[in-house]
C-alpha cells in the first residue's frame, strides 16, 4: 500500500507538470477529512479503508513525506478538514499538524469553514483559527459558506465578523476560498453564498465589501 500511495502522489504531480506545464501549483491538499466528524481521533476502520490497512496515522505521515518528495519547489502542503471549529476536532488537527511540522513535511492547515448562523459563532470559529495560527503554519479557509436559515441579515452579520477575523489575522492567512459562486449551484440548500441566483448580490456580499473597504 505504501508503494501505491507513493505512486499515486508521484503520478499526480507528474501529470500536472506534463499536462499543465505553465501551471504553478502553489498549494496541495495532501490529506482531506481524515478525522471523525465531530473530532475524537482519526476515522475508524469502519469509515476508512486507510485505517483498515494501516491501523494508525502512519498513512497520513507517509502521504506527507511522499508529497514533500515529489511536489514542485515552493508548493505548500496542507491538511484539510471540516467541523474544524469543534473543540475536539480542532485539537485533533492541531496535534497532527504539530507532529507533521516536527518532521518538516507540512506547510499549512485548511479550514473548510462550512458555517451556519446558528453555529458556530464568530468567537467559536476564532478560537479554532487562532489555535491553528499558533502552530506557525499557513492557514487557509478552503470552502467557506454560511447557511442563513431564512435570516439573510444574520448571515450578513456573520460573514462580516468572519471576514473581519481574516483581515485581523491576514499575515497568517494566504488565501480564502468560498465553496461556489452563487446559491443556485451550492452543495447546500440553505443559500450559503454571497450571491443569489443570476449573481444577485445579497446583504452578505455588501457586508464583506464593508470589511474590504475598511
Amino acid at each position: 500500500m505504501n508503494q501505491r500511495l507513493e505512486n499515486f502522489i508521484k503520478n499526480t504531480f507528474e501529470a500536472l507538470a506534463s499536462q499543465y506545464p505553465k501551471l504553478q501549483v502553489y498549494a496541495y491538499d495532501v490529506c482531506n477529512e481524515v478525522f471523525q466528524g465531530g473530532g475524537g481521533g482519526i476515522r475508524s476502520a469502519q469509515e476508512s479503508k486507510w485505517m483498515q490497512v494501516y491501523g494508525d496515522d502512519s498513512y497520513i505521515i507517509n502521504a506527507f513525506q511522499f508529497a514533500r518528495k515529489y511536489a514542485p519547489s515552493g508548493c505548500k502542503l496542507f491538511i484539510n478538514d471540516f467541523n474544524e471549529y469543534m473543540p475536539a476536532k480542532t485539537q485533533d488537527i492541531y496535534n497532527m499538524a504539530m507532529k507533521l511540522k516536527e518532521l518538516g513535511v507540512i506547510d499549512g492547515i485548511g479550514m473548510q469553514s462550512h458555517l451556519g448562523v446558528d453555529y458556530p459563532s464568530a468567537q467559536v470559529y476564532a478560537t479554532a483559527l487562532e489555535k491553528f495560527i499558533s502552530t506557525g503554519l499557513d492557514v487557509q479557509p478552503t470552502e467557506l459558506d454560511i447557511g442563513h436559515k431564512g435570516n439573510e441579515q444574520a448571515q450578513a452579520s456573520l460573514f462580516k465578523e468572519i471576514f473581519s477575523l481574516y483581515v485581523k489575522h491576514s499575515q497568517h492567512i494566504s488565501a480564502v476560498t468560498l465553496w461556489g459562486t452563487h446559491d443556485s449551484i451550492s452543495w447546500r440548500d440553505d443559500n450559503p453564498l454571497l450571491f443569489g441566483p443570476n449573481y444577485t448580490p445579497k446583504p452578505a456580499y455588501y457586508s464583506v465589501m464593508q470589511v474590504a473597504g475598511q
